[in-house]
């Protein structure tokens, strides 16, 4: 389980390309490979192993950096590990990309400074509402799990009331 993200990069309400060259730099310096073919796919290093984080296989994924249109990224099921946020944190930061997370509060989180106030979507201020804006992974990881926690606390709550046979959630 956990969460799901998106990495874009937005001018105002119209998408943008990634910085394609700043993210070359990064998966080299790292001995990682983009996918390539129709599609996303994981990345893999050299050697054809899929990416980990604190040992365990990652579903981070990426355009292939040959697609015509603008790139973009995410990760299916987030494990928000420090090690695993300090790497999405990298990776935006080299890519120019911002995080959408559909999960809800934040729903926008900026990492180092890749978006300004302008060039985020025209529904967060007509909403009233505004991205976090993180300066490193140990921030994005607080930005994401104190959410996270809130959900945990009630999932465990529904499942508490459904195995005492309720079938609902106390308010």
């Amino acid at each position: 389980m956990g969460f799901s993200l998106i990495f874009v990069r937005l001018d105002g309400d119209d998408g943008a390309d990634a910085d394609r060259d700043g993210l070359r730099r990064f998966l080299a310096a790292r001995g990682l490979r983009a996918p390539t073919g129709p599609g996303v796919g994981e990345l893999t290093g050299v050697d054809g192993e899929l990416l980990a984080f604190d040992g365990r296989w990652t579903d981070l994924h990426l355009d292939p950096l040959d697609k015509s249109e603008p790139l973009s990224g995410g990760i299916w099921h987030a494990s928000l590990s420090p090690q695993e946020c300090d790497f999405v944190f990298d990776l935006c930061v080299a890519a120019g990309w911002l995080i959408v997370n559909p999960q809800g509060d934040p729903e926008i989180l900026v990492p180092g400074g890749t978006h300004t106030p302008e060039q985020l979507p025209s529904y967060l201020a007509e909403a009233g509402e505004t991205a976090v804006y993180v300066g490193s992974g140990a921030e994005l990881r607080q930005a994401l799990t104190s959410d996270f926690t809130a959900f945990l606390a009630y999932r465990d709550q529904v499942l508490d009331e459904s195995r005492r046979g309720t079938g609902r959630a106390a308010p």
